[in-house]
């Protein structure tokens, strides 16, 4: 092995980025995890798996504080928009795999998505002050805008193609 095959960015020269989706699934999944663990542990009979949007819907009914009531509410929501978001996010890494975009731009529009989505959720849960709600539009944006980004690389690629 030599000197000149050696990255400063060590294994962005192989494509990982598929892997990212389940990882973004992951993400989505953690604020949901964690309002059903809060839910049960404040008022257990408040989640019932069973009737899952029921539970939901009827939490303001429980003896849980308003606050976390506020949070369960909202890492639910979280939870909610990363999966709608997760299909853009799949299709863009997919179309610009299939393009043969590089490795090192994958690798950086994914990590932007999963980044701005781990931001995002928290921003979701923690911010209740409506001033501070535009950083969380923010982070949202900025996870659109690594998926578009692979989308307008992908078309670059194939702009070239002739058919």
């Amino acid at each position: 092995m030599s000197y000149a095959s050696l990255s400063s960015t060590p294994g962005l020269n192989y494509n990982y980025s598929l892997y990212a989706v389940p990882v973004g699934w992951l993400i989505g999944m953690v604020p949901l995890w964690w309002a059903i663990g809060q839910a049960k542990s404040e008022s257990p009979s408040s989640f019932n798996n069973a009737n899952p949007q029921d539970s939901w819907a009827n939490l303001k009914n429980t003896k849980i504080a308003p606050r976390l009531r506020g949070r369960i509410q909202r890492a639910v929501a979280a939870n909610n928009n990363t999966h709608v978001n997760l299909p853009l996010f799949a299709a863009s890494l997919v179309a610009a795999n299939v393009a043969h975009v590089p490795a090192k731009v994958l690798h950086i529009a994914a990590a932007g998505w999963l980044i701005s989505r781990v931001i995002y959720t928290f921003a979701y849960i923690l911010i209740e002050d409506p001033k501070l709600a535009l950083f969380r539009s923010l982070t949202y944006f900025a996870g659109v805008i690594s998926c578009l980004a692979l989308f307008v690389s992908a078309a670059g690629k194939y702009a070239s193609v002739p058919w």
